[in-house]
């Protein structure tokens, strides 16, 4: 098959658009090179693919290169991903994230390809901060029914903080749905080829200022706890969602959203990670709209994918502070 990958030089994307080539499929990689790492991830997929079909594009231009190219299935994974950036400037957030994923997904309907989306678990806002938790020494986690359990697709987005992150990639997920396509609410994701910042990718963000002795800082207590989930995990669950909506039936994924993260058993605080790396942080006040706990159910994606995370936090971790050291 014929894959368009927007973003294929950012983390995921470069991971992605590795296993589909190794795989002898055909990928066209779009990228506007804005963010940091992308250049070095596209160096690398060219060492390896010295033929890899690559065009460095606006997201504004995405639509023209899909009617062009025609690819079988869109991956879309270009976004603007910072959290404060998107409180800094709200109007290029909602250009890229939401109405440059509605012409993505819109172009992508007109030739009947359909988008399989990264969204995020920011779209659940505030709503998380509700859900009754306990607070131990080192993390907080959730009580009642959602221990151990998470939050399930079903729980509600209708918060009223959500971050101009959170509103826009929604309102991108609510456009790929209506066209027919996927929308995974990604958790913590981490791995090789992903050069972590403040805002996202915090393993790989801590993991570089601890290599090169920089200060890490914690917004909040430390108590956060997030589930992670290795990339080689969310690889395979993309090639998967590919399959189906490529199988006779699509009807039952078209248009469907999934929880992507490590589950409970992968969770882990920001204290936690720090005591584990030797990481000695600084404390600041908590950011809007911050989660206390998340984790997520991923009952229904490994249902309907037959899929599991595969890669335990202690070997994912590991992993990940190796390439760091070699790369960062």
């Amino acid at each position: 098959m014929k894959y368009l990958i927007t973003g294929a030089t950012g983390f995921v994307g470069t991971n992605l658009t590795k296993r589909l080539l190794e795989m002898g499929e055909e990928v066209v990689a779009v990228d506007s090179l804005s963010r940091a790492g992308s250049e070095r991830n596209l160096e690398y997929l060219r060492n390896i693919f010295p033929k890899l079909r690559f065009f460095r594009r606006e997201i504004e231009d995405v639509p023209g290169l899909i009617y062009q190219e025609r690819p079988h299935q869109v991956f879309h994974f270009a976004a603007q991903v910072g959290v404060a950036a998107s409180v800094e400037n709200p109007l290029r957030d909602f250009r890229i994230n939401a109405e440059g994923t509605f012409n993505v997904a819109r172009a992508a309907r007109d030739i009947h390809a359909p988008v399989i989306y990264t969204s995020t678990n920011k779209v659940y806002g505030d709503n998380v901060n509700l859900v009754e938790i306990t607070e131990g020494e080192t993390r907080y986690d959730f009580d009642g029914s959602m221990k151990k359990r998470g939050i399930p697709e079903t729980f509600s987005v209708d918060a009223d903080k959500h971050t101009p992150y959170g509103v826009s990639k929604l309102v991108g997920e609510f456009y790929v749905r209506e066209f027919g396509g996927i929308a995974n609410r990604c958790s913590c994701m981490y791995g090789p080829n992903q050069f972590g910042m403040v805002d996202q990718g915090w393993l790989s963000h801590f993991a570089i200022n601890q290599i090169k002795a920089r200060p890490s800082v914690i917004y909040g207590d430390g108590k956060q706890v997030r589930d992670a989930i290795h990339i080689r995990d969310v690889v395979d669950l993309l090639v998967r969602q590919s399959r189906a909506l490529d199988g006779p039936n699509s009807d039952r994924f078209a248009g469907q959203a999934y929880n992507v993260g490590g589950g409970f058993e992968n969770t882990v605080s920001l204290l936690e990670l720090c005591r584990r790396w030797g990481i000695r942080p600084s404390f600041e006040a908590w950011r809007p709209a911050d989660q206390k706990v998340f984790y997520c159910d991923i009952t229904k994606a490994a249902k309907s994918f037959d899929w599991q995370p595969g890669v335990s936090l202690e070997e994912g971790l590991q992993d990940l502070y190796r390439w760091t050291e070699r790369n960062a």
